[in-house]
C-alpha cells in the first residue's frame, strides 16, 4: 500500500512539473509589440529601412518579405538581429504606395511564428507636382479623381486586411487561453489530489 501511494505521488508530481512546463512555454512565445514604420502608418516620405521588435529574444533564420500593391515581392538586402529586434534593409528606398509586410521568427523557445501587417507611403506634393505640370485643368481633375479613387481602394484593402489580421489574432488568443485554462486546471487538480494522499496518510 505504501509503495502504491509512493508511486501515485511520484507520478502526481510528475504531472504537476510537466503542466508548469507546458504553461511556461506556451506563454514564451514570440509576439511583435514595436515596429516602424507602424501597422496601418501612412508615410509622407519614402524608406529603405524596416524595424520590427518581439517581447522575447528572437534566433537567427528570422526574416521579412514586402508585398506591394501589385502583388510584387521585395526581399530585403540584408537582416540584423539583435536580441529581439529584426531590422532589414532594403537596397533601393521603397516607391509610394500600399506594403504588407510579411515577417517570419524563430522565438526564445524555437518555435516559428508568422504574421503580417500593412502600412502606406504617400506621393509627395513635389511628385505630384512633377507629375501633373503640363497637364490642362480637365487632365488634372481628372488624374485628381483617379488618385483619389485609388487611395480609397488602398485604404479599404487595407482595413480589410486589418480586420482578417484581428479575427485570426483574437482565435490565436482563444486558443493560447484555453490552453493555459486546461493546464491550470490540471495543476489545481494535481495539487488538490496530492494534498489529499498526503492529508490521508497523516490521518492515519
Amino acid at each position: 500500500m505504501i509503495k502504491i501511494r509512493r508511486t501515485l505521488s511520484l507520478s502526481l508530481i510528475a504531472i504537476i512539473l510537466f503542466s508548469i512546463t507546458q504553461f511556461s512555454t506556451a506563454n514564451a512565445h514570440s509576439v511583435l509589440e514595436n515596429s516602424t514604420p507602424g501597422d496601418g502608418e501612412q508615410l509622407s516620405e519614402t524608406i529603405n529601412r524596416i524595424e520590427l521588435s518581439f517581447n522575447t529574444r528572437i534566433e537567427n533564420g528570422s526574416t521579412l518579405t514586402l508585398v506591394n500593391d501589385t502583388g510584387d515581392v521585395i526581399n530585403p538586402s540584408s537582416h540584423e538581429i539583435n536580441d529581439n529586434m529584426l531590422v532589414a534593409t532594403f537596397e533601393d528606398s521603397l516607391e509610394p504606395g500600399s506594403y504588407q509586410v510579411n515577417w517570419k521568427v524563430v522565438g526564445a523557445d524555437g518555435h516559428l511564428i508568422e504574421n503580417q501587417y500593412s502600412f502606406t507611403i504617400k506621393e509627395s506634393e513635389i511628385t505630384l507636382g512633377k507629375e501633373n505640370a503640363g497637364q490642362s485643368e480637365d487632365e488634372r481633375n481628372i488624374t485628381s479623381s483617379e488618385n483619389s479613387q485609388t487611395v480609397e481602394y488602398k485604404e479599404d484593402e487595407l482595413e480589410d486586411q486589418d480586420v482578417e489580421k484581428q479575427n485570426r489574432q483574437a482565435n490565436e488568443n482563444d486558443s493560447s487561453s484555453i490552453v493555459n485554462i486546461i493546464i491550470i486546471t490540471l495543476i489545481i487538480a494535481g495539487l488538490g489530489l496530492l494534498a489529499w494522499m498526503l492529508f490521508s496518510k497523516n490521518k492515519k
